[in-house]
Parts: structure tokens; C-alpha cells; sequence
């Protein structure tokens, strides 16, 4: 078979996906517009059609059903905070589109120390309830440890983090989003005080205030 057409047929298949679907579309450009393959994309691509083979589609349409029963809820969890970082985030986002990741990569993620600690702080009970007063704790950076969740102007933005940082805010949700493996890295979402426009805070970066009369 021409590799044009085992490529076709590796995108063909399920279990191509992420990473190995991008080179294999990126090759397959190239080779219709003439272009030679080097000797390093030429191994790179014996490697990747032979783990998208016709023989891994069947492994991986049996690990779907073991995807969709064991790990679903747990994989959507750590492939949010993935997302966010420098590795795994192709793979991340096949799942968060609703995707069966290839086995081996998912694996290797989820089994990570980084992936165990978002799945621990996840199951974490919210140290602070729905309707809790809360203040910036001292490590509190107005400019690093908050979201908002659509785009604002900056003055908006200001006044809102002034707002927060003078007088505090209400918890209105515990977001089930967890952007980072640290200690207190639970998020809420949080109305300062004299404010329209919510911010999302971690819990390590807040606290509850007890001079509240």
C-alpha cells in the first residue's frame, strides 16, 4: 500500500487522534504537494501509522467501553487541568470534545503524580460553602491568582479586583474546574462586594472574614 493511502486509512480510524492526527494530515500535505519526506519524518511516521494500525483500532474500540466506565468522569477532571499546561494538551482536548483517547497516552497521564493531586483536590470537600464572606489571604496577586470568566476591559477589571481586595466578596459557586495540583487549588467563584462581575479564586489565595458584623 502507497503511504498516502495508509495515512488516509490511519485517519480513517478512531483511535487516530491528538497528536498523531495532526502529523499524519501535516505528512499527507506534504506529499501532495511533491514534497520528499526527511529520513527522521519517514521513521516518525512508521511509528505513528503503526500504533493507529487496524489491529490498535480494535484495541481501542474494546477500551472504549473501559474509557467510558471507569475513567470518563475521572479523565474529564484531569484533562481540564491538562489543558492548562505545557504537556498532554492535544490529548486533553480530544477528551474534553467528547473523544476516547488512545490508551497508552492516557494512561501515562492520568497515572502522573501531578493527575493524582487535581483528582484529590477535586474529591476535596469546598472548605468555604456557598454564601461564605470571604477575603484575599496575603498571598492573594491580583495580577496571578484570579480569573474572570469572559474578557472585560482592564478598568472593569480593576475595579473589580479593588472591590475584592478592600472589602471582600461573597462565594457564589464551588467550580468543578481544577487548573492546578497545589494544595487549595479548589476554585470558587466569588461577587465582591459593591460588584456585578464575578472573579474566580482558588481557596489557598482566600479566606473567611471574621470581623464581618
Amino acid at each position: 500500500m502507497l503511504p498516502q493511502k495508509k495515512i488516509e486509512a490511519a485517519l480513517s480510524r478512531s483511535v487516530c487522534g491528538g497528536w498523531d492526527r495532526d502529523f499524519l494530515q501535516s505528512i499527507l500535505g506534504r506529499i501532495a504537494k511533491g514534497r520528499p519526506l526527511s529520513v527522521k519524518q519517514k521513521q516518525t511516521l512508521g511509528k505513528v501509522l503503526a500504533r493507529n494500525s487496524a489491529e490498535h483500532q480494535k484495541d481501542h474500540e474494546n477500551w472504549s467501553v473501559v474509557f467510558e466506565k471507569d475513567y470518563k468522569l475521572r479523565g474529564t477532571v484531569v484533562a481540564a487541568y491538562h489543558a492548562h499546561q505545557p504537556y498532554y494538551g492535544a490529548l486533553s482536548k480530544d477528551i474534553l470534545a467528547g473523544k476516547v483517547p488512545e490508551r497508552g497516552k492516557f494512561l501515562r497521564m492520568f497515572d502522573n503524580k501531578y493527575s493524582k493531586k487535581v483528582l484529590a483536590q477535586h474529591a476535596a470537600t469546598p472548605k468555604y460553602p456557598v454564601g461564605a464572606y470571604v477575603i484575599p489571604r496575603a498571598a492573594f496577586d491580583s495580577y496571578r491568582t484570579l480569573e474572570f470568566e469572559t474578557d472585560i476591559i482592564w478598568a472593569h477589571q480593576n475595579k473589580v479586583v479593588q472591590n475584592f481586595t478592600k472589602r471582600g466578596g461573597f462565594i457564589i459557586q464551588v467550580c468543578e474546574e481544577i487548573r492546578s495540583a497545589a494544595k487549595g487549588a479548589k476554585r470558587y467563584k466569588i461577587l465582591p462586594v459593591g460588584s456585578i462581575i464575578p472573579l474566580i479564586v482558588e481557596e489557598r489565595y482566600i479566606k473567611v472574614n471574621r470581623n464581618h458584623k
